[in-house]
C-alpha cells in the first residue's frame, strides 16, 4: 500500500505548478475511476469475492448483503451502528475506523479554521509573480521567486511582512491543542468501549476473560499445589492450571506430519485423476469403435453437453452422498461428542484409579483423540465428569481434576461451607492434623524411588508418572472439593520461618542474617512440597541415563544459548505399519489403467536438516514412490505422536504456566500484583489471551534469551530502516538503463537490445522491483517479532506495528524529504544534535508539493483497489488453476476470507496522519487532500469490514492506543521543522525576525512531551485491564444473561419476563424495550430467541428436542427467497453446506459444554493436535475405494483416510460436497 521513492525525491517537486498536479491528479482519477467502475460491474456477479461475509461465515458473524443498485452499498454500510460493528468485526476492526474517523474530526475543524486564514495571508503579497525583478542582486537567496502550488505556503511570505508569522504560530498551537484534546477523548471513549466488551456476559464466557499467562517462575513454584496456593489470595479462588511442558520435539513431530500428510492426499488425488482420465480416454475408444462398427454417428454438441451434465450431477451424488473411511472415529465433530468423549475418558481413568499405577495405559482422546492421555486422571465426583455434576448438583466447575499440568479447582462458591478457607478463598489456620506423607489416602503412593523406576520403564505399555503433572489425590472429606490444598505460609508454628544461616563478612552480596526466611512452597500440613524433590531425582535419574548415550556435540551444545535443547529419554515404539504386507500381494485397481511410471513419485532428502524447497539431485537424492514412502512416514508419525501425547510426563516442565481464575476481576488484579519477592520473577503477566493466539513455538524460551532475540531483532530493524535506501535507489537507477549501458563497459551488450524493447524494460522493472521490494517487509518484520520472542499474536502485531511504522516513516517520509538522503543526513546530525531543526526547516518545505500529490494518489488508487479486491481476484481464478488439486485445498480456498494483519495495517495510516500533520501550517492545502484521502479510505475500509475481512482473533483494540501514540510523532516533527523555521526566517535587514515565535515553539514542545507523558502514565493502568467498579455490575449482566440463556436452550422452565436494570452495555442494552427496538438486537433476552437455526436443527439433549426442524428451516428458507436473488439463494445453499448446524460461539453452548471446552482450551498445541485424515476423491472406477482398503490393510488404524464428501466431475477434477471428515464444531468456537 505505501510506496517508497528514491532519497531526496521530493526536493525535486519544489515550485511544482498547478497545472502539473492536475496532470496527476488526472491520472489517479483515471485509475480510480476504472476501478471503481469494475467494481460496481462485478460486486453482483462475484458474491464470493465482494461481500462473502453475507454467507460464507458462521451465522452470527453474517451481514445482510447491501443493495443490489450500484450505490446503494455506499448507504448502506454507514447504517450500522458502532455497537453492530463491534459485534460482527470486533473491536480492532471498529478502532481501525474510529482512527481514520478521528482523524477526519482532527481535519475537518483545522480546515475550517486553519484554510481562511493563512492561505490568503501565504498567498497576498507574496513573493510571486515578479518579486524577483524588484531586486537587481539575483544571488539574493530572499529575493527569489516563489512559484506554484508554493505560493500558498510558509515560504511565500515577504521579509517585510514577518509579522504575518504570528498568525503561524497561533494556529500551530491551535492545532496542538487540538490534536492533544483530541486525542485525551479518545483514549477516555477507547478505555469505556474497551471495558464494556471486556465486562459484556458474552465475552466473560471465555476462557480468555479469566486466565493468566505467567512466565519466569523458578523451579520450586512450579507446581500446581504451590501455584494454587500462591494464587489464591484473589478473590473467588482458581479455576484450572496448566503448567507448560516443552514439547519442541512433539511439535517438530506434528510439523513433519503435516508435510507427510499433505503430500500423501495430494498424491492420492493425482493417482486417481489420471487413473479416471485414462479410463475416460480407454471408454470414449471403445465407444468410438463401437459406433464405428454399428455405423452410428457420433455424439452432437447438445448430448455431448448432456453427457457431461449427467457425469457432474453423478459427481455430485456421489460428493454429497455415500464413500468408505477408515480410522476417523476419533474426531468430534460436534460438542456432544466432545462431551462423549470426556465422560468416556473420566469412566476410563476412574476404572484406571482403580487398578495398580504400573500396568497397561488406555488411549484417552481428548476433543477427538489428537490429545491422548497426559498421565493422571480426573477425581471424578459422582462417577462421571457430567454424571457426576448432576448426582452433586453443583456442575463440572466444582469437580477437581489433574491433567498434565491441568487442575480444575471449581467455584468460590462451593467453599462457603468449609471452615477451612474463608469467603474469599484464602487459608484460615487450623489446629495442625498429624503429619501424613504426600498422597496420603490414595491408591497409588509416589514417591523418589518409585518414580526413579517409573521413569526408567521406556515401554509404551507401562506408566511413566511424574509428581509434577501426573500424580493422582483423594481429597480426603475435611478439605473443600474444589480447591487444591497448598498454600505458602507456614501453618504450623514459627520453625524454619528465620534465616538462621550465617553470612562472612565478605559475603556482601547477602543480607544481613537473621531475617525471615525467602518464602517457599508449602503442602496444607505444614511440610516442605515434596514435588521439587521427587522431579530432582527425576531429573537426576534421566540425566544419568541421557550421558551414556550423549555425543560429544550434545554436550557442547548444552552450553551453547539458543543451540541447547532439553532432551527427553527415549521411548521404544512399536512398528506402525504391517511388516508383512506387500502391495503386489493382489491387484489393484490403479492397475488397469496406469503404469508403475505413471504413479506420483519424487526424490528424497540426503539429509534431515536439509530444506524441503531446495530442489533434488537425480544422482544424489534417492528416487521413491509418494504414496507408499508417505504412508510409511505418516503411520509412523501418528503413532509416535499419539505415543508422546500419552507421556507429557517424559517431557521437561517449562516455566510458564496458565492459570484461569473463576473471576476475571482477580485474574486482572493478579496481573497488576506484585507476586514474586524477587525481580524478574513470575513476569512479566499477561491476561486476555485467546488460545488460538498463543505461540507455543516461543513458550519454551528463557527470559534472558528473550532479551537477546529482542535486542537482535531491534538491531535488525535498524539495519533496514537505515540500509533499505540503497536497494530503493538501485530500482531507481534501472530507469536509466541506457547511460548506465554507455558507462559500464561489461553493460554495453544491452546497446544490442532494441530501443524500445529497452524502453519498456526500463518502464516496468524499477517499480516491479520496488514493490517487490515493498512487499518484502511486512514478512520480514512478522518473522523478526517472532524471533523477538513474543508469546503471543497480540504482542507479535504490537511489535510489527512498530518496527513498520518507523520503517515507513523513515522511508517514506524523512528519506524521501531530505536532499541528501536518510543516511547522510542522520550521519550529519549526530555531530550537531541542535541542528535538527534546521535541517527540517531547510528541507522539508521544500517537498511539500511531492506529499499533495502522494497522498492524493494514495488515496484514490489504495481506496479503489480495496473495493476492487484486486489480489483476491487472482487468488480466486487464477492461482486455484495453477495450486489448488485436492479437495481440501479446494475447500480452503472457498472457505478462506481476506484477512487482515493489524501490526502492518495500521501504520500505513498513521504515517499518512504524521505527514499531514507536519504540513498542517507550513503548507495549509494538505489539510484538504488529507480529508479526501482519510474519507475515502473510511469507506473502502467499512466496506471491506463488513462484507469482505474476516477477522479470527482479536487483540481487543489494543493497537488503538499505540497508533494514537505514534501520530504524536507528526506533532513533534512539525513543532521541530517550525522552530527551525522561526530561526531561520530573515527580514528585509537579514536579522532574526521571528526568534520570539521559537521560543514560544520550544516552549510548546516541552509541553507537548509532558502531556504525552501523563497521558500514558494516567491512561496506561486502564488500556488492558480492568478496574474494580465494573465488577458488581457485570456480575448482575451475567446473571442476566444467564437467565436468558437457559431460556432458549431450554434449561429454564421460567416463563416469567427478565427484569434486568437499564444499562448500554453491549449485549445488555436496555432489555427492558420491546423486541422492534432498535437496540432490542443486542438483548439476550429478546435476540437469543432467534440466535439461529442452528439451535432449532441440534439433536443435543439439553434442547432443540420439541422444535421442528422442517419447519424452522423452511421458514427460515422463505425469508431468505424473498430477500434474495438466486445467485445469493446459491451462496446460502453452499453456506448452509459448510456451516449449517454448528454452534460458531461460545454464548451457544450450555454451562456444562463450555466447561468441557475450556478444560482443555490452554493445553499445549502439541497435546491438542488431532490426527488428520487423509481425504481423497470418490471416483465411479473402483480407485479410490481400493486406495481406502489398501491404506487400511497397510497400516491399520494408525492412518486415517476418506473419501466421504469429494469426487471427480466430467472433467476429472474435484469437487466436494461437504466439509473436510476432520472438521470439528469445536473449531468454530472462539475459548
Amino acid at each position: 500500500m505505501a510506496s517508497i521513492s528514491t532519497p531526496g525525491s521530493g526536493q525535486r517537486s519544489e515550485g511544482q505548478t498547478l497545472v502539473k498536479f492536475l496532470g496527476a491528479l488526472v491520472s489517479g482519477l483515471v485509475i480510480f475511476g476504472i476501478q471503481i467502475f469494475a467494481f460496481l460491474l462485478l460486486k453482483e456477479k462475484l458474491a464470493r469475492i465482494f461481500k462473502p461475509k453475507s454467507y460464507l461465515v458462521p451465522e452470527r458473524q453474517r451481514t445482510e448483503p447491501p443493495p443490489r443498485t450500484p450505490w446503494g452499498w455506499l448507504f448502506a454500510i454507514f447504517r450500522f451502528r458502532d455497537r453492530e460493528i463491534i459485534k460482527k468485526c470486533g473491536l480492532d476492526a471498529y478502532f481501525f475506523l474510529r482512527y481514520l474517523q478521528t482523524l477526519l474530526v482532527i481535519f475537518i475543524p483545522m480546515a475550517v479554521i486553519i484554510l481562511p486564514i493563512l492561505l490568503p495571508m501565504n498567498y497576498h503579497g507574496g513573493r510571486g509573480g515578479a518579486y524577483a525583478l524588484e531586486f537587481m542582486d539575483a544571488s539574493n537567496k530572499t529575493a527569489n521567486n516563489v512559484t506554484g502550488l508554493d505560493q500558498l505556503a510558509w515560504g511565500n511570505v515577504r521579509p517585510t511582512k514577518t509579522n504575518r508569522y504570528w498568525a503561524h504560530l497561533v494556529l500551530a498551537i491551535f492545532v496542538i491543542l487540538w490534536v492533544c484534546g483530541v486525542f485525551f477523548s479518545e483514549l477516555r471513549v477507547y478505555i469505556k468501549v474497551r471495558q464494556d466488551y471486556l465486562t459484556s456476559a458474552e465475552h466473560r464466557l471465555r476462557a480468555s476473560a479469566t486466565t493468566v499467562l505467567v512466565t519466569a517462575i523458578p523451579a520450586k513454584w512450579l507446581t500446581e499445589e504451590a501455584i494454587s496456593g500462591l494464587f489464591d489470595v484473589f478473590p473467588g479462588g482458581i479455576r484450572n492450571i496448566w503448567i507448560n511442558r516443552k514439547f519442541d520435539e512433539l511439535l517438530e513431530k506434528i510439523k513433519e506430519r503435516d508435510i507427510v500428510f499433505k503430500q500423501l492426499e495430494s498424491a492420492e488425488t493425482d493417482l486417481i485423476k489420471l487413473a479416471k482420465k485414462k479410463a475416460k480416454k480407454l471408454q470414449e475408444k471403445l465407444e468410438k469403435e463401437a459406433a464405428k462398427k454399428a455405423r452410428v454417428k457420433a455424439l452432437t454438441k447438445d448430448e455431448k453437453a448432456q453427457k457431461v451434465r449427467e457425469e457432474n450431477a453423478t459427481a455430485d451424488a456421489l460428493a454429497q452422498s455415500g464413500g468408505i473411511s477408515t480410522g476417523d472415529n476419533h474426531v468430534p465433530h460436534t460438542v456432544d461428542d466432545a462431551i462423549e468423549e470426556e465422560e468416556e475418558r473420566a469412566r476410563q481413568q476412574e476404572f484406571t484409579n482403580a487398578e495398580p499405577s504400573h500396568g497397561p495405559k488406555f488411549k484417552i482422546p481428548i476433543l477427538g483423540g489428537g490429545i491422548a492421555a497426559v498421565g493422571k486422571g480426573f477425581e471424578v465426583v459422582g462417577g462421571t465428569v457430567i454424571g457426576g455434576t448432576k448426582n452433586i448438583g453443583k456442575g463440572i466447575d466444582n469437580q477437581f481434576t489433574a491433567t498434565n499440568g491441568f487442575a480444575d479447582l471449581g467455584d468460590s462458591r462451593s467453599i462457603n461451607g468449609d471452615d477451612s478457607f474463608d469467603q474469599y478463598g484464602r487459608y484460615r489456620p487450623q489446629k495442625p492434623a498429624p503429619s501424613a506423607p504426600f498422597g496420603a489416602g490414595t491408591d497409588e503412593k509416589v514417591t523418589g524411588l518409585e518414580a526413579e523406576a517409573a521413569e526408567k520403564e521406556t515401554g509404551l505399555g507401562e506408566t511413566l508418572e511424574s509428581p509434577a503433572s501426573s500424580r493422582t489425590r483423594n481429597i480426603s472429606s475435611d478439605l473443600p472439593q474444589s480447591r487444591i490444598p497448598g498454600n505458602t505460609v507456614h501453618r504450623h508454628g514459627l520453625d524454619g520461618i528465620m534465616d538462621e544461616t550465617n553470612k562472612e563478612w565478605w559475603q556482601f552480596w547477602k543480607p544481613p542474617s537473621g531475617g525471615f526466611a525467602s518464602p517457599r512452597p508449602q503442602t496444607r500440613d505444614g511440610s516442605e512440597s515434596p514435588t521439587p524433590l521427587i522431579q530432582a531425582n527425576l531429573a537426576q535419574t534421566k540425566s544419568e541415563e541421557l550421558k551414556e548415550n550423549e555425543s560429544l556435540w550434545t554436550k557442547i551444545t548444552s552450553y551453547i544459548p539458543f543451540v541447547n535443547t532439553d532432551s527427553t529419554p527415549p521411548l521404544k515404539y512399536p512398528v506402525a505399519y504391517n511388516e508383512d504386507y506387500r502391495e503386489d500381494a493382489t491387484g489393484a485397481a490403479w492397475e488397469l489403467y496406469l503404469k508403475d511410471s505413471d504413479r506420483p513419485k519424487h526424490r528424497l532428502a540426503i539429509f534431515s536438516w536439509t530444506p524441503g524447497w531446495l530442489p533434488s539431485l537425480p544422482f544424489l537424492n534417492k528416487k521413491v514412490d509418494t504414496i507408499y514412502w508417505c504412508r510409511g512416514e505418516l503411520a509412523r508419525l501418528n503413532l509416535e505422536i499419539e505415543q508422546d501425547q500419552k507421556h507429557p510426563e517424559r517431557f521437561p516442565l517449562m516455566n510458564s504456566a496458565f492459570i484461569q481464575f473463576n473471576h476475571q476481576i482477580a485474574a486482572h488484579m493478579a496481573c497488576q500484583s506484585v507476586i514474586h519477592h524477587l525481580p524478574k520473577h513470575m513476569a512479566p503477566r499477561t491476561v486476555e489471551i485467546s488460545p488460538d493466539d498463543v505461540l507455543w513455538d516461543n513458550m519454551s524460551i528463557k527470559w534472558w534469551e528473550g532479551w537477546v532475540r529482542t535486542f537482535v531483532a531491534i538491531v535488525v530493524v535498524t539495519g533496514m530502516v537505515i540500509l533499505w535506501t540503497f536497494p530503493v535507489a538501485f530500482t531507481a537507477t534501472i530507469s536509466q538503463i541506457n547511460v548506465l549501458a554507455d558507462t559500464y563497459t561489461f553493460l554495453r551488450w544491452l546497446n544490442d537490445i532494441p530501443e524500445n524493447v529497452l524502453s519498456v524494460i526500463a518502464g516496468i522493472l524499477p517499480p516491479l522491483l520496488l514493490a517487490i521490494l515493498l512487499a518484502l517487509v511486512p514478512p520480514i518484520l512478522n518473522l523478526l517479532a517472532f524471533i523477538s520472542g513474543v508469546q503471543t499474536g497480540v504482542e507479535k502485531q504490537k511489535t510489527v506495528q512498530s518496527f513498520y511504522f518507523t520503517f515507513l516513516f523513515t522511508q517514506v517520509f524523512l528519506a524521501v524529504s531530505l536532499a541528501g538522503g536518510a543516511i547522510a543526513t542522520l550521519t550529519g546530525l549526530l555531530g550537531d544534535i541542535t541542528s535538527v531543526p534546521e535541517t527540517l526547516a531547510t528541507n522539508l518545505p521544500k517537498a511539500a508539493n511531492y506529499f499533495f500529490s502522494y497522498m492524493i494518489l494514495q488515496a484514490l488508487s489504495v481506496s479503489s483497489s480495496s473495493l476492487l479486491q484486486l489480489a483476491t481476484l487472482i487468488f480466486w481464478f487464477i492461482l486455484p488453476k495453477i495450486f489448488d488439486s485436492t479437495a481440501r485445498q479446494k475447500w480452503s480456498r472457498s472457505t478462506t476470507l481476506p484477512n487482515v494483519t493489524w501490526g502492518t495495517y495500521f501504520p500505513v495510516y498513521t504515517n499518512f496522519a504524521c505527514i499531514a500533520l507536519i504540513y498542517s501550517v507550513i503548507a495549509p492545502i494538505i489539510i484538504i487532500f488529507a480529508i479526501i484521502t482519510f474519507t475515502l479510505l473510511w469507506i473502502a475500509n467499512r466496506y471491506n469490514m463488513l462484507y469482505v475481512y474476516r477477522f479470527k482473533l482479536d487483540t481487543g483494540g489494543l493497537l488503538y492506543p499505540t497508533a494514537i501514540n505514534q501520530t504524536f510523532t507528526g506533532l513533534y516533527v512539525m513543532e521541530l521543522c517550525l522552530i527551525g523555521l522561526f530561526f531561520i526566517v530573515p527580514d528585509a535587514d537579514g536579522r532574526q525576525a521571528c526568534f520570539p515565535q521559537a521560543i514560544i515553539m520550544i516552549v510548546a514542545l516541552v509541553f507537548t512531551i509532558i502531556y504525552q507523558f501523563l497521558l500514558n502514565k494516567s491512561f496506561s493502568p486502564l488500556l488492558q485491564h480492568l478496574p474494580i467498579t465494573f465488577e458488581d455490575e457485570a456480575v448482575l449482566r451475567d446473571e442476566a444473561f444467564e437467565r436468558a440463556q437457559a431460556r432458549r436452550l431450554g434449561l429454564d422452565d421460567e416463563e416469567d419476563e427478565i427484569a434486568v436494570p437499564r444499562s448500554n452495555d453491549i449485549e445488555l442494552a436496555d432489555l427492558g424495550k420491546s423486541p422492534a427496538s432498535r437496540l432490542a438486537k443486542f438483548n439476550p433476552a429478546t435476540v437469543v430467541q432467534g440466535a439461529g437455526h442452528w439451535a432449532l436443527r441440534s439433536t443435543r439433549k439439553t434442547f432443540g428436542r420439541n422444535v421442528s426442524h422442517d419447519s424452522a428451516s423452511a421458514a427460515h428458507q422463505v425469508i431468505h427467497r424473498r430477500r434474495h436473488r438466486p445467485d445469493i439463494e446459491e451462496q446460502k445453499r453452499i453456506a448452509d453446506a459448510l456451516y449449517g448446524g454448528y454452534s460458531d460461539d461460545i454464548e451457544d453452548l450450555t454451562p456444562d459444554e463450555r466447561d468441557v471446552l475450556v478444560r482443555h482450551a490452554f493445553q499445549h498445541y502439541a497435546l491438542r493436535a488431532r490426527r488428520p485424515i487423509v481425504w481423497i476423491p470418490r471416483d465411479d472406477i473402483g480407485v479410490s475405494d481400493d486406495e481406502v482398503k489398501r491404506t487400511r490393510a497397510f497400516a491399520g488404524e494408525n492412518i486415517s483416510i476418506s473419501n466421504v464428501g469429494a469426487a471427480l466431475n466430467a472433467k476429472c477434477k474435484v469437487v466436494y460436497g461437504k466439509n473436510p471428515p476432520d472438521f470439528s464444531e469445536i473449531d468454530l468456537i472462539n475459548l
